[in-house]
């Protein structure tokens, strides 16, 4: 009896290591012969409905087995299916689409930097490049009055509130996870380094990231954005108008030399005509920006210009006849620059 039951086991045994060879060797066939193949999963996909796809587009070797094993996987780990664009090369297999659609490691990434200072549309076309995606759906997106809801934003459009950084994303990626991921990202920010100074700045978040957007769009260095941001608050608590170029610009929506017709736009950005802050950000600013306007240098300050040097440096006066003095300046500087 005892014999009878070691050799059933070692048949058992042996029976196994068959299976699991034979389950090894299937599962390490190649799907396909094209040195990339790319394969989309749509968001919500089943496993079964995601295996599927795959197949559809590679023609897998057992389709049946990938889909039972991956149903197993999924009850076992917990996991869901992980949606978007998948590259399948000529020595991809059976057991990598397993371990992609679990963990996403053959979705494609792309690195992006956002610089400070810029638009949503700016940023919406280098995303677009980036990521081979349509920068209409991520300015769509950007301008969505459910997305401002969720991150308590005023205003019509996101415009401020993404965070200028370097990011990592899936090439293809969904534009809303785009434009959610920044947001987040100038939350956290925002939480962490500018939530505390908010109280004693006596404005509110929105008209801080309004002040901050101004200041990035005017200073050329981060040293002279506090002294920039003490400017516009002298401006602002005298009563006086801001006339920031940038304002009439974003207004304008084009970034040039700005005419004397143009100080006449009805633009509500227009800051030369409307009085105190324009209705929201003019761009998106970094961090440095956002420190100035909740921050800014004490001083007495009413005017600046840039010096014309090359510098991007600017000089500053306390009252119009210095003003005056520091345009001439500027003007025989710029005469007398080499030009390109």
């Amino acid at each position: 009896m005892r014999n009878r039951l070691v050799r059933f086991i070692l048949a058992a045994a042996v029976l196994l290591a068959l299976a699991a060879a034979v389950l090894w060797w299937q599962l390490s066939r190649r799907i396909t012969d094209d040195p990339q193949r790319f394969v989309y999963v749509p968001r919500g996909s089943s496993v079964v409905a995601a295996v599927d796809t795959i197949d559809a587009q590679c023609s897998l070797p057992s389709a049946s087995l990938v889909s039972l094993s991956a149903r197993v996987l999924a009850g076992l780990s917990g996991r869901t299916i992980q949606s978007g664009w998948y590259v399948f090369t000529d020595t991809s297999t059976q057991l990598d689409v397993l371990k992609a659609l679990f963990s996403g490691h053959l979705r494609p990434t792309r690195r992006v930097t956002i610089p400070e200072g810029l638009h949503i549309r700016e940023i919406g076309g280098i995303v677009a490049r980036a990521l081979d995606i349509d920068s209409a759906s991520f300015v769509d997106i950007a301008e969505r009055d459910s997305v401002q809801r969720s991150f308590g934003v005023e205003g019509t459009s996101m415009e401020g509130y993404l965070k200028p950084d370097t990011y990592e994303f899936f090439w293809r990626e969904d534009a809303t996870v785009v434009v959610t991921r920044m947001a987040r990202e100038f939350q956290s920010m925002w939480n962490r380094e500018c939530e505390g100074l908010l109280a004693s700045s006596g404005r509110t978040k929105h008209e801080i990231v309004t002040l901050a957007s101004i200041v990035q769009a005017e200073a050329a260095t981060t040293s002279e954005m506090p002294r920039i941001a003490g400017v516009y608050a002298n401006r602002l608590s005298r009563g006086m108008r801001l006339e920031a170029d940038p304002t009439v610009q974003y207004g304008l929506g084009q970034r040039r030399r700005l005419l004397y017709r143009d100080l006449d736009d009805a633009s509500r950005y227009n800051t030369y005509v409307v009085e105190g802050l324009p209705p929201g950000p003019i761009n998106n600013p970094g961090l440095e920006a956002l420190r100035a306007a909740l921050r800014p240098e004490e001083h007495d300050y009413l005017f600046f210009v840039a010096r014309g040097d090359g510098s991007g440096l600017h000089t500053f006066a306390r009252n119009g006849q210095e003003h005056l003095l520091n345009v001439r300046r500027y003007r025989r500087n710029r005469s007398l620059a080499p030009r390109p």
